[in-house]
């Protein structure tokens, strides 16, 4: 689903999807993780998914990895720890510009720049979470969500119904479903 997600919505032509785990080898990690991941490595050139193997968390922001699967409860931990990293980053920032009067006033020729960073960390803007795998569209608001997430919130869903991203991943799951190989059915 998520490379058929990134493939429609972002065109990228083959997305790479690496497994949230607690180290690259393949036999880390819990039974589910270690069976999800034979389960990808055995079926990715059939289901045409890019699949690079395990990734650790740190992974998600090197650009080598287009998207990460993982189970709900710990891909949330994931989201919970990087939004709260986000947050340190910010106010540990502010606080160093902010030190003094001569670091406050160096900051001024650098606030655009401050300003562009400050957007990117900021996960409010990113909306909610998409779900896939559902007949309809549905986006999860965050759970301490505000106006401004919720603004986005909207954004994100009526992009989603205007890519027609359910549609989308029906279609591609019905054209895997009529291969010819019968065991090879998604059920």
């Amino acid at each position: 689903m998520s490379s058929i997600y990134i493939r429609n919505t972002f065109g990228v032509e083959h997305p790479r999807i690496g497994l949230l785990n607690i180290g690259t080898e393949e036999t880390k990690g819990n039974e589910l993780t270690k069976e999800s991941y034979q389960l990808l490595k055995e079926k990715a050139e059939e289901l045409n998914i890019n699949f690079i193997g395990n990734v650790e968390g740190r992974d998600a922001f090197t650009g080598e990895v287009d998207s990460i699967v993982t189970d709900g409860f710990t891909g949330n931990v994931f989201l919970k720890a990087v939004e709260g990293l986000g947050k340190f980053v910010k106010r540990s920032l502010k606080e160093s510009l902010m030190k003094n009067i001569l670091s406050t006033i160096a900051t001024i020729p650098t606030l655009p720049a401050i300003n562009r960073f400050s957007k990117t960390m900021d996960y409010k803007s990113y909306g909610g979470a998409l779900f896939l795998g559902v007949k309809k569209p549905v986006v999860k608001a965050h759970g301490s969500s505000d106006e401004k997430l919720f603004e986005f919130t909207i954004k994100q869903a009526e992009q989603f119904v205007n890519n027609k991203t359910v549609e989308n991943l029906i279609s591609e799951f019905e054209k895997i479903q009529q291969k010819p190989n019968d065991n090879s059915k998604i059920k």
